[in-house]
């Protein structure tokens, strides 16, 4: 079997800090028992191909006329004339955030296709403000917003929503659909009832799996609290964090909450939420409290999380969650909001804990009780390690992801002999 993936992610040496990490492992697992072209796009001023290890890597031109979720005719003819070179027995289109599944879309792809579904933009646009009040998202407007209108919180938004539109027409338009979580299903069999619908895992990256289990600190003053994003967007719901160490610290007064991702979004001037978020550390006086440790790799994260008392997960939306799956399986006892696919990845008071989106007061008093409950922390750390360990194995998701090609193939060859 021959399967080409269209991906957002070169595969490369280096540990990546960017998202969607599970894309290359998986690719590599897969390579062992098929043979796997993966094409992406990069700065290159014209197609060019390489070898990755035993996987075959195009880079198309990265350009500006691939706009939102909409290819350009340019575009999808370089895709269509590699595939055409590369003659593969399937094709999977990884996400619906860029513009690879309008290629399908638009008749490019005539090989058997499947899309798998990653993040979403038409349902994270209910979520988009992620709880903050009317006058809290006012306080986001500063100077950049002023200059640059395109960059509020209300603009924003709106680019999501009509992004959302185009992913839609994109979503409806395929057979043959995989998802990673119930959640996620649930939103597709409404999009496209008539697509064939594979439930599919997830690949952790092996520094997570054969990492050293996380043990108990004690406490006392100085407590550390660990959550990530890839960046500071308004539904991954930092400000709610932020509130919950504002309470916590009248009874830890050393108290850390350490922040990984690009919290400071910007390059000479910040985006107003990351000022925002600035200023709300301010108000509480968590100067010496909060720490951003910007992107990290795979060691660094796990180092921070087996440091760390708690990890924290404040996303409004999310439709799977691998932060969540990274801390549970590292055994850092997990508090998270009890939002989208989350709920699907633990069971409440056994493998983590979980709070409504908004209540950071709740979300407070669960760190509390990790903090000071050993046999709490414990249990959820040992319960979540070895729930992910086992969800997670490695073989079961590279069986599964085979089983799904396979019936995919054996669908679209039934179909042809009709």
């Amino acid at each position: 079997m021959k399967v080409l993936w269209l991906s957002n992610s070169a595969f490369v040496s280096e540990k990546t800090k960017a998202t969607g990490s599970w894309v290359q492992p998986m690719a590599e697992q897969l390579a062992t028992s098929i043979e796997m072209v993966n094409i992406t796009d990069g700065i290159v001023e014209k197609p060019i191909s390489s070898n990755f290890k035993n996987i075959k890597q195009w880079i198309i031109p990265a350009t500006a006329s691939n706009y939102g979720q909409e290819a350009s005719a340019e575009t999808c003819t370089i895709v269509k004339d590699i595939i055409e070179k590369e003659k593969p027995d399937l094709v999977h289109i990884w996400g619906t955030e860029k513009f690879w599944a309008s290629i399908y879309r638009k008749g490019y792809i005539c090989v058997p296709t499947i899309l798998d579904i990653q993040g979403l933009l038409a349902p994270y646009t209910e979520y988009y403000y992620g709880g903050l009040s009317i006058k809290e998202i006012f306080k986001s407007i500063h100077l950049k917003e002023f200059l640059m209108p395109t960059r509020t919180l209300f603009h924003k938004k709106d680019v999501f929503r009509k992004r959302g539109v185009a992913e839609t027409a994109n979503i409806k338009s395929f057979k043959h659909i995989s998802y990673q979580s119930q959640w996620v299903k649930n939103y597709i069999s409404f999009v496209n009832p008539s697509a064939t619908l594979y439930p599919t895992k997830i690949m952790l990256r092996k520094a997570f799996i054969e990492s050293q289990t996380w043990a108990f600190h004690n406490v006392r003053d100085s407590p550390i609290v660990f959550s990530t994003c890839s960046a500071a967007v308004t539904y991954k719901g930092m400000h709610i964090i932020i509130k919950a160490i504002a309470l916590l610290k009248s009874k830890y007064p050393k108290i850390k909450l350490k922040l990984a991702g690009n919290i400071n979004v910007g390059n000479k001037l910040l985006d107003g939420y990351s000022v925002f978020l600035n200023k709300l550390i301010k108000k509480y006086g968590l100067q010496e409290n909060v720490i951003y440790l910007g992107s990290l790799d795979e060691n660094q994260i796990i180092t921070h999380l087996q440091e760390a008392n708690a990890c924290v997960i404040p996303s409004f939306i999310e439709t799977y969650c691998l932060a969540f799956a990274e801390s549970m399986i590292v055994g850092t006892p997990t508090i998270a909001s009890f939002a989208g696919a989350m709920p699907e990845l633990a069971e409440n008071g056994k493998e983590a804990l979980f709070y409504n989106s908004v209540d950071y007061y709740t979300c407070a008093a669960l760190i509390d009780q990790v903090l000071q409950n050993r046999g709490l922390a414990e249990k959820l750390s040992e319960n979540g390690r070895t729930r992910r360990m086992k969800e997670n194995n490695m073989d079961t998701v590279v069986k599964t992801q085979l089983e799904i090609y396979n019936e995919v193939l054996s669908y679209e060859c039934s179909i042809s002999d009709l």
